[in-house]
């Protein structure tokens, strides 16, 4: 188990694992959300900083870090950056763009939350007034 919160890292397809995210465990159960991501990237913390706000489990897949080795994120959304969200639910097959996954996420499973701000100030200011 890792001790950051992060969602644990699948590198095989049939051993994956998965985040329990209130109580920070694994859980057998398959998430119907999926994000790709790289290590270190700030989109990516911006999405997961979103799933753990919300509670959500998800599928975590570590892409390569050069984009011409993300064949499987290019298929899956027809581009090779990351953060990209699989949402089986609801039919999204390759949402790309860390503020419209987070706008999405909030519409979607946000019980009518707003999203948090995303910039560092807007961040700083939020908390100071």
């Amino acid at each position: 188990m890792q001790s950051s919160g992060r969602a644990p890292q699948s590198t095989d397809r049939e051993a994956l694992l998965y985040r329990d995210a209130e109580h920070s465990h694994m859980t057998t159960e398959s998430p119907d959300l999926a994000m790709y991501e790289l290590q270190g990237c700030p989109y990516c913390a911006k999405v997961r900083r979103a799933m753990d706000d919300l509670d959500l489990d998800y599928e975590s897949h570590e892409v390569p870090r050069s984009k011409s080795d993300r064949e499987t994120v290019y298929e899956i959304s027809g581009q090779r950056g990351v953060p990209v969200l699989v949402d089986h639910t609801n039919g999204v097959d390759g949402m790309a763009e860390s503020d419209d996954i987070v706008t999405y996420l909030y519409e979607t499973y946000g019980d009518d939350e707003e999203p948090p701000p995303s910039g560092i100030v807007d961040r700083v200011l939020s908390v100071l007034f």
